[in-house]
């Protein structure tokens, strides 16, 4: 297929589709395609960004040996003036928080044997120590929705679309699946792409059954279930994931970190252990602190136990307040229904007398990069709406929308090169002590991993 110039949807351009035809033109890779000029601005980008660097080389290739260097790895990679507002709080956070997977993902791992798949160049997924495999982190693909469109190279403006390879005009076949340009009877030079589907699979893992997951993270205010069912990217990537590997996968995790960093339980003045059920602790931490002072539980007052009991109520196999994974599945029939989904979505993304008009939320005002153009447009102050686009710049079509210019400046550790020791990028106090002591629980937390028997396999 043609690659000079790619014309992708993802899941989150039908998410802007449907929450904003305004925003969408503005970044849709078929329409505006704009960008911002210049570093990341949002702090809830960069740092969703950061966490997901840090799981995909610690599940990864590992070179930093633990997610909390390649996390402060990332920092590294951007000049201070270059960074969001507020981004060394969320560095503080954000250390705080993998600290706690350090601990976390080992204890709940060790039912579901998780372990990261690998893929040959030809996305087959493979055995590891295959030759040329690499390790399934960070795994895009593109799903051909058999639709084409006819492209001005002048502009990258969409001029026609052609439903299915059978409508395209027989002049026009040749070039469909080269990278090549043509000009067209009006004497324009023009091109013909493949409209596909796009996104990227944070990880992709094999349990101990044998049996493929797709393994997303999140990170977040607080954990949200509720969505699960409906969710639209578990939909579409488990709809993607049999296409492009040409297997099913099984499921979906969807793990999900809060921003919200685990502390140590309190202590009164007079050094008894605090009874206060809104702090940010957990049952193992407390439960460690009770055996401290009283030699076992069983010793403990009465509401010392019962405080424990609390704590305990507060977690679940899934999970706790602090992270929790959840493992969704759709049936053949939910996978069809999403194909279908995507291609009615597309049919109205390029009607051609589709109006886009704006659909102002509260939300407006954090989430929207193109806010202030769309208050000058309403307003009709074309200075204004000239000085915004200054600020913004068309994303090149020839390549995928995941350039990530900070890579290049990333402080990779070379080979031989002794690694940054932890206490020097992280507060030991606040950090490795929530790590170590979370992982005096009981062996058994409780977990039992879904789907157990092979007889589905």
């Amino acid at each position: 297929m043609a690659q000079r110039s790619k014309y992708t949807i993802r899941t989150s351009d039908r998410r802007v589709f449907r929450r904003c035809l305004r925003k969408w033109n503005f970044q849709s890779s078929i329409k505006g395609n704009w960008k911002s000029v210049g570093a990341e601005s949002n702090i809830h980008f960069w740092f969703g960004s950061a966490i997901h660097f840090a799981m995909e080389d610690f599940h990864g290739e590992n070179k930093f040996k633990d997610p909390r260097r390649a996390f402060w790895a990332y920092n590294q990679a951007f000049k201070a003036a270059d960074k969001p507002a507020g981004a060394d709080s969320y560095y503080e956070l954000g250390m705080a928080m993998l600290s706690y997977y350090m601990t976390w993902y080992p204890r709940h791992n060790d039912v579901a044997g998780f372990e990261t798949a690998y893929v040959d160049a030809d996305h087959h997924l493979v055995p590891k120590g295959t030759p040329g495999a690499t390790v399934g982190v960070e795994q895009g693909f593109y799903i051909p929705l058999n639709v084409f469109a006819l492209v001005e190279v002048a502009t990258d403006k969409i001029l026609r679309t052609y439903w299915g390879k059978e409508n395209i005009p027989e002049d026009y076949l040749q070039y469909l699946d080269v990278d090549e340009s043509f000009i067209g009877d009006s004497g324009i030079e023009l091109v013909l792409v493949p409209l596909m589907y796009h996104g990227t699979m944070d990880r992709i893992v094999i349990d101990r059954y044998g049996r493929y997951w797709i393994l997303d993270y999140k990170t977040a205010k607080g954990a949200d279930t509720n969505k699960l069912d409906t969710d639209d990217q578990i939909s579409a990537y488990l709809w993607a994931f049999e296409q492009w590997y040409g297997v099913k996968a099984y499921g979906f995790v969807y793990l999900q970190l809060t921003k919200d960093p685990v502390k140590e339980p309190k202590r009164l003045k007079s050094g008894d252990l605090s009874i206060d059920k809104k702090q940010k602790t957990t049952y193992s931490l407390v439960k460690q602190e009770i055996i401290r002072d009283y030699g076992k539980v069983t010793n403990a007052p009465d509401k010392m136990i019962q405080f424990l009991n609390h704590m305990a109520e507060q977690e679940s196999p899934e999970g706790d307040r602090f992270i929790r994974w959840d493992f969704v599945k759709r049936t053949p029939e939910q996978l069809v229904a999403t194909g279908a989904n995507i291609v009615g979505e597309l049919q109205q993304m390029l009607n051609p007398k589709l109006y886009f008009y704006p659909s102002p939320t509260r939300d407006c005002m954090w989430d929207c990069p193109c806010r202030t153009l769309c208050l000058a447009m309403e307003m009709g102050d074309q200075d204004t709406v000239d000085n915004f686009m200054l600020n913004f710049e068309q994303r090149p079509h020839n390549e995928d929308g995941n350039i990530e210019p900070w890579r290049d400046d990333v402080p990779w550790p070379k080979e031989g090169e002794e690694l940054i020791p932890l206490d020097s990028i992280l507060m030991l106090d606040q950090c490795m002590k929530i790590e170590l002591e979370s992982k005096a629980d009981d062996d058994d937390n409780g977990f039992t991993f879904m789907y157990e028997s092979e007889e589905d396999c």
